[in-house]
């Protein structure tokens, strides 16, 4: 097989295995719900609600299999190839909270900017929102927070997009597991904010070397979101936080590539 199909083929065995797994943990859940209560059309309900009310436990759970099953695929030193062994400064810790900030500043701005239809809004609402909101603030951050930015930056940039970088560009790596990355959230909703997002935390572990930087950004990112700031109404309001976010955003990528030249340059001598 040539190399680039052998590098687009390994590319998409991570996000198939998460999803595979994501599915079977649901699936299952639901089996139990239904065979656990009595027969009918109340015990129906019930069991949905119940199920849907366990949705972001299921995501926890998923997390933590996928990543088990890591652990035994990739054990011991081929495990550290893709997590890298550099530990971000803390002035790089803090530019990378910058540019978490900024990104979700950006893109918050711009999904309210867009004539999106309110459809979208309503299906991100019933598929994601409700049900990590109904389950309380500790296991939606657990969740959002903590359990998503680990598992999906192992798979999207620690997995598949070292795999695709054997085969291609760095460029294009980091563009086709941003794809990836956005076909793998369920809304479509999800998926227009969550592709630029898949670039920056793309071209942050490429620059940085290390998986912590992108897991840290992403939880950054994450973290701003459930916080719920109020934006602008006027849609002057929202270009001024567009572009607001947009600037800081790029003095962030700007700084971390000013340290990432500086960093090989003192290696090099």
């Amino acid at each position: 097989m040539p190399p680039k199909l052998t590098s687009l083929f390994f590319a998409l065995l991570p996000p198939a295995l998460y999803y595979t797994v994501r599915t079977a943990v649901y699936y299952a859940a639901a089996l139990w719900a239904r065979s656990s209560g009595a027969a009918g059309e109340f015990a129906e309900n019930q069991a949905r609600l119940a199920l849907r009310g366990a949705q972001p436990w299921l995501l926890i759970g998923s997390a933590a299999l996928t990543l088990s099953i890591f652990a035994l695929f990739f054990r011991g030193a081929p495990l550290l190839r893709f997590v890298g062994t550099a530990r971000p400064r803390l002035v790089s810790v803090m530019t990378l909270a910058e540019i978490g900030l900024g990104l979700n500043l950006t893109l918050t701005s711009l999904m309210l900017l867009l004539p999106l239809p309110e459809s979208w809004f309503a299906e991100h609402a019933e598929g994601v929102s409700d049900p990590l909101g109904a389950a309380g603030l500790a296991v939606k951050l657990l969740c959002t927070v903590v359990a998503a930015p680990i598992v999906e930056e192992v798979v999207f940039r620690g997995l598949a997009q070292r795999f695709l970088r054997r085969g291609f560009s760095p460029l294009f790596a980091v563009l086709w597991q941003a794809v990836l990355f956005a076909a793998f959230h369920g809304t479509r909703l999800q998926m227009l904010y969550v592709f630029p997002a898949g670039i920056v935390l793309g071209l942050v572990y490429h620059r940085s070397g290390t998986l912590l930087a992108p897991i840290f950004l992403h939880m950054v990112f994450n973290a701003f979101s459930e916080l719920s700031v109020p934006l602008p109404q006027s849609v002057w309001g929202l270009l001024i936080c567009f572009a607001a976010g947009a600037a800081i955003v790029s003095l962030g990528m700007l700084g971390e590539r000013r340290r990432a030249l500086l960093h090989q340059a003192a290696v090099q001598h």
